[in-house]
């Protein structure tokens, strides 16, 4: 009987921690990337399955993490209050850093599980640890946490590796490479034009009435925001947030900050995550505090509004979150408008439940449900638009987005490298299957610096086996290839076939129902398009249906059934109102929960 071969443990695709001497075993696909084919081809290596490509333990695993979450957010701010000196409540702390904690506790569990996976083979010998400065592993915000950096997840994996205690392993040398220290960007240079505005907008920020609505990234068109604000009483205002600040980790004080034990000894994962909190928070919520506090205190913003709407500014803006969080404890509604698609139709949507949780009045495209913060409006990024545009003659426009080669957040779409290469697969297979008049003349549209940056490599991959279908880098606004296309493709459960569906543009939808699962609510609905032949779980199913209606694709859509099916769907999920502004102003009329004593 042959002896089992000892493998190494790779965890990265950074080939220090590869020996090309000894049989390999990679912890996931994400280890050979798609644009290092040469790099990994041909050696002894094996991949560990994903624990995520089963769907059920998937879901599973988010009804335990938001355990965890909570348990951590509760503990989090007892420990920040102690060390700040305040008694924030925990509304507060779940605003200010909720969407950071929820994040890094959904990718820590990740990298936990697939470590234990791999202490679970008697094939492994070893691994090596590449020993990377850990202060510079430490972001200062959400936005410097960095999912796809090879050296932060490289970190994770050889802390769950120390903690398991499950395999040997070999330090190697790491280097001071200044990763995730900030997300500042250099401005750029300023114009005699933006000088002008600037000194208009500083000149109106002063003219701040008490009482006034306080409206920050909404996603409302410029035009009905003032309208907007114009019937509330006040002179329109289009704030901006300053950047968080950038302070630089304590790593002495990180060595004492700890939160309070729980009584969860038999649950290690949760050991694991109250030991990381302290080495990965990021500064602006401890070392950082005080200086966001004086940041805050110098803000043109109103003292006391009579309401706070946002639809983007709820993460990734520490400066908002924390002005936010204050005025809510004092009771100003915080509303919070639906960001784009996927709510309320996706199975597990990781954001929402954060969204719903923080905010007074959550204001849906038109779905419902029993939660009391939810109040059904209408699609709010649709305002303003064209209906109907589009080409007759025009292309064959397919959207797609590259997917992560890592797990970031556990939400119902594809998940790390073997379902992001079978997402891309199926777009691959509809392209394959239509007739040559329609792939003539199909447009890919996707965000190529995006791909590059995940190096998902969809576009080489895309350009490789269709070298003419045109690609479209996503540079310019969308609307304009819109406007020269004759159907719209859409691959994704996401915002873009919401907005073409309110607009009566010809939409036809596909993906896979197996990575893409729907809120039980959602799935009569979305019969409803399949049987009208808008929404199909098979891509090749898919591009047959192009193929039968290209020649003549607007007497097809106009078709009663059609329509009957697009207005049903929309009613529910990309709802248009006749008067908008009479609607939202209804919406931002109440009182907060804190007000209201609930």
């Amino acid at each position: 009987m042959a002896a089992t071969k000892r493998r190494l443990l790779v965890t990265t695709s950074d080939q220090r921690s590869w020996r090309r001497d000894q049989p390999l075993l990679f912890i996931g696909n994400w280890c050979r990337l798609p644009d290092e084919r040469e790099r990994w081809e041909g050696l002894d290596a094996e991949v560990i399955p994903y624990h995520w490509d089963d769907r059920d333990k998937f879901r599973a695993d988010y009804a335990y993490l938001q355990a965890c979450y909570e348990a951590a957010l509760a503990n989090l701010a007892t420990a920040l209050n102690a060390h700040h000196g305040t008694q924030h409540g925990l509304r507060y702390w779940r605003i200010l850093l909720g969407p950071w904690l929820y994040l890094f506790t959904h990718v820590l569990f990740d990298r936990w599980t697939m470590v234990a996976k791999a202490a679970e083979r008697d094939d492994v010998d070893s691994t090596l640890l590449i020993n990377d400065p850990g202060d510079e592993l430490i972001p200062r915000d959400l936005r410097g946490m960095s999912p796809d950096d090879l050296g932060w997840n490289h970190f994770l994996y050889a802390c769950a590796i120390r903690e398991q205690g499950c395999l040997t392993w070999e330090e190697v040398a790491g280097e001071s490479r200044g990763l995730m220290q900030t997300s500042a960007t250099a401005d750029a240079p300023v114009g005699a034009g933006e000088t002008l505005r600037k000194a208009i907008r500083a000149f109106l920020d002063r003219l701040v009435l008490p009482g006034e609505a306080f409206f920050l990234n909404t996603g409302l068109p410029r035009s009905f925001s003032a309208r907007l604000q114009l019937k509330l009483g006040q002179i329109p205002k289009f704030w901006r947030s300053p950047p968080p600040p950038q302070v630089a980790p304590d790593m002495a004080l990180r060595g004492v900050f700890e939160l309070p034990a729980e009584n969860v000894t038999d649950d290690p994962f949760r050991v694991f995550l109250r030991k990381m909190i302290p080495l990965q928070i990021p500064t602006v919520y401890l070392e950082g505090y005080p200086a966001l506090m004086e940041v805050l205190r110098c803000l043109p913003w109103p003292k006391r509004p009579r309401v706070i709407f946002t639809s983007n500014s709820f993460q990734f803006d520490e400066v908002f979150q924390a002005w936010a969080a204050a005025r809510t404890q004092e009771g100003v509604p915080l509303v919070i408008g639906q960001h784009g698609g996927f709510y309320g139709v996706g199975e597990v949507v990781a954001g929402e439940d954060h969204q719903v949780e923080i905010s007074d009045r959550f204001l849906t495209w038109g779905w419902r449900d029993a939660r009391p913060s939810i109040y059904p409006l209408f699609a709010l990024t649709n305002l303003d638009r064209k209906q109907g545009v589009g080409k007759p003659d025009g292309d064959l426009l397919l959207v797609t987005v590259p997917i992560r080669m890592v797990s970031f957040k556990n939400s119902s779409w594809p998940v790390a490298a073997n379902q992001s290469q079978a997402f891309l697969s199926d777009q691959l297979a509809f392209a394959e299957a239509l007739d040559a008049p329609a792939r003539k003349q199909l447009v890919l549209r996707i965000h190529q610096r995006t791909d590059e940056k995940l190096r998902s490599a969809y576009v080489p991959q895309w350009r490789a086996t269709f070298p003419k279908v045109e690609v479209d880098p996503s540079v310019t606004p969308i609307e304009q290839r819109l406007q020269s296309s004759r159907l719209f493709v859409y691959t994704y459960n996401s915002t873009g076939f919401l907005e073409t569906l309110a607009r009566n543009i010809p939409t036809v939808m596909f993906w896979n129902p197996g990575q893409w699962e729907l809120r039980a609510e959602a799935r009569p609905l979305f019969k409803v398009l399949a049987d009208a032949g808008i929404f199909f779980e098979d891509p090749v199913a898919a591009a047959r249906h192009v193929n039968a209606v290209w020649h003549d694709v607007v007497s097809w859509w106009l078709q009663p059934q059609i329509q009957h099916a697009v207005q049903a769907f929309c009613a529910q999920y990309a709802r248009s109102v006749a008067d908008p502004e009479r609607e939202l102003l209804a919406a931002l009329t109440f009182e907060s929960r804190l007000a209201a004593g609930k």
